[in-house]
């Protein structure tokens, strides 16, 4: 069985593709404890986020449904927790003013195997480290993809912290840290020089 936080399932499902294997959740047991959970499209983008307080028995790749989805959804008014037991989840929300709610929908597990995002993420860690330095190359990212990693998190908190892997993704992360999206580069290009007209703004007072 797995119980964690339902919100960052709900997360996980904008960045999912359109085809196989990349159509799923992976929620995985964590090491140190919690639960992963993870998902991206085809390369182009990616969720990762830990669950301190969560808990698995297992591993699955999870088909969200649009119902499951819907009903995962973070609110500010109460928590909400997703249980798999089996074929079956459980959403419950816990409301501060009122009695807890049930909502039970079934889960589809994906048959294939999940895209090897940590595999992907061991890889940047080992080339960059714990603490990469500051990004000595620019990137040109989509700004779809910006603007939907953005609404994602902003959904959690009202700040978000940006950093570069120098060379690779842009980091979009939770200040809390429990929730990140990649979002790969479309190209990557040299940190550009600052506009001349910049200099002469500077100047304008003068």
């Amino acid at each position: 069985m797995l119980s964690f936080n339902s919100a960052l399932f709900a997360i996980a499902a904008e960045f999912i593709g359109p085809y196989a294997p990349y159509q799923g959740i992976a929620v995985t047991p964590a090491s140190n404890g919690g639960v992963f959970i993870a998902s991206t499209d085809h390369g182009k983008i990616a969720c990762i986020a830990h669950d301190r307080r969560g808990s698995a028995d297992e591993s699955v790749y999870v088909l969200p449904s649009a119902e499951l989805v819907k009903c995962c959804k973070g609110i500010k008014t109460a928590e909400r927790e997703l249980r798999i037991d089996g074929p079956a989840g459980f959403v419950t929300t816990y409301r501060k003013t009122s009695s807890s709610e049930v909502r039970e929908i079934p889960i589809t597990r994906s048959q294939s195997e999940p895209p090897p995002l940590p595999r992907i993420m061991q890889a940047c860690i080992d080339t960059w480290g714990q603490a990469p330095a500051l990004s000595a190359t620019a990137g040109r990212y989509s700004s779809s993809y910006i603007e939907k990693a953005i609404r994602a998190l902003s959904n959690r908190e009202a700040s978000i912290v940006f950093s570069a892997f120098d060379g690779g993704p842009l980091r979009i992360q939770t200040e809390a840290g429990d929730l990140m999206i990649l979002v790969m580069p479309q190209t990557a290009a040299p940190v550009p020089h600052l506009p001349a007209w910049l200099s002469d703004f500077a100047q304008a007072h003068e």
